[in-house]
């Protein structure tokens, strides 16, 4: 879990020391509900994707997935991508492909939504940590 905020809080990090560039960020939030037999299964595979995505995609910016405690089936995923153009081609990538295609049975219910960051904190020193695991 430590990983994963830690991930979190420096793609934030990314995202908000771009500030001349925000204009032509792309943010998101995906809320995903998956049907509760897929559940283990999903996320599996949408770890893999965002590991993938983030590897291989210098335009994914942050690819960051959670689920809430108490409805474990119901999903939020927050993305930044630094550009329109490379969220246009991030769904043509074959990892998203492999995904999408591979999860379309799982998913019950998604919604896309764009937003705009309004304020992103964040401790220096956890970057720090960050970045010397790396």
């Amino acid at each position: 879990m430590k990983a994963i905020i830690a991930s979190f809080i420096l793609s934030i990090m990314l995202y908000a020391t771009a500030s001349a560039q925000q204009d032509n960020k792309k943010v998101r939030i995906a809320r995903i509900e998956i049907y509760p037999a897929f559940l283990d299964e999903y996320k599996a595979a949408l770890a893999e994707h965002a590991k993938a995505a983030m590897r291989e995609e210098p335009g994914v910016l942050a690819l960051q997935a959670v689920y809430d405690k108490a409805h474990p089936t119901q999903i939020t995923v927050f993305e930044v991508y630094a550009s329109e153009d490379a969220y246009q081609a991030h769904l043509k990538t074959p990892h998203f492909l492999k995904y999408k295609s591979g999860t379309f049975k799982m998913v019950k219910s998604l919604e896309l939504v764009d937003v705009m960051p309004i304020a992103i904190e964040i401790k220096p020193e956890l970057i720090q940590n960050k970045e010397a695991r790396n």
